[in-house]
């Protein structure tokens, strides 16, 4: 039976901070740290008066902003936005950015995926990228009331003029907000015919507590705890003594998945309304 010593656990807070030259870069999942083959993820510090420029050459780029300076910046395709909490940039292979500090250190999450082959993309066009904002982002809600979402970049999720949001299927990565008592049901993610090798999978806490279970195993998760789930692994995440932000990644976003258990209510998700009194809105996860 698969336990808790089947993930990887990473402390972010202690892991080893190597100096750049936008401040601090912590490796927090590869190949080498946890064994993902598709993903590569850093826990970058952009110190006050210092900038980072990412430039995606062949690869997926996510860069998300996990705590913001008071007065940073993200440039884009030639136009300027507020580096807020939650705001960030999907850059396409080809695409750069610019993330420039002020005021305060900048936290960021950055995430790293090779081109898929074209089975995965499924006639996608690729790109191009773009930046987001939790404005911009459409929220979901499962069933349940429990869990809340928001991603930051997903193939299947539409926009209010019905457009994609992602037009690749790179990644699939966004908040994640549990209630409460909130929890994901007993599963597992497996590979496809496009992708049989499964997808690299992680979540990263940011706020409150959670507990990870695999079997009849478990551990307790503080902020900044990144957990990787090799593809084939069972898994529940619950949140523990209150609310729990984190934010989940799947690289690349062709898989299956398994439900073992029977909280149905948790396995359907909807758009909230577009106005006051409006009917929610499924979202159709394939």
């Amino acid at each position: 039976m698969p336990t808790i010593n089947d993930v990887t656990i990473i402390n972010s807070n202690t892991a080893e901070a190597k100096p750049v030259d936008s401040g601090l870069e912590r490796t927090i999942c590869s190949e080498r740290v946890c064994g993902s083959k598709t993903l590569n993820v850093y826990r970058r510090t952009v110190l006050e008066d210092r900038r980072f420029e990412p430039q995606a050459g062949e690869d997926y780029h996510l860069i998300y902003v996990m705590e913001a300076s008071k007065d940073g910046t993200i440039s884009f395709n030639g136009e300027s936005h507020s580096a807020d909490e939650g705001a960030g940039v999907l850059l396409v292979p080809g695409e750069s950015a610019e993330f420039e500090v002020a005021g305060s250190d900048l936290e960021l999450l950055h995430m790293i995926t090779p081109k898929p082959p074209a089975a995965v993309e499924d006639g996608l066009a690729g790109g191009p990228g773009y930046f987001f904002n939790q404005e911009t982002l459409r929220v979901l809600t499962d069933a349940s009331g429990g869990r809340v979402r928001r991603f930051c970049a997903d193939s299947s999720v539409n926009l209010l003029d019905g457009s994609r949001l992602t037009s690749t299927n790179a990644i699939q990565a966004g908040e994640m907000r549990y209630l409460d008592g909130g929890s994901s049901p007993y599963h597992q993610h497996v590979g496809t015919d496009a992708n049989p090798d499964g997808a690299a999978h992680c979540y990263m806490t940011f706020k409150g507590r959670g507990v990870v279970e695999v079997g009849d195993t478990s551990q307790e998760l503080e902020p900044g705890t990144l957990v990787y789930f090799p593809p084939g692994v069972p898994h529940r995440l619950r949140a523990l003594g209150g609310v729990l932000d984190y934010f989940e990644i799947q690289a690349w976003r062709s898989f299956k998945t398994n439900i073992f258990s029977e909280e149905e209510l948790g396995l359907r998700w909807y758009y909230d309304p577009e106005s006051e009194g409006a009917e929610r809105v499924e979202w159709n996860q394939t």
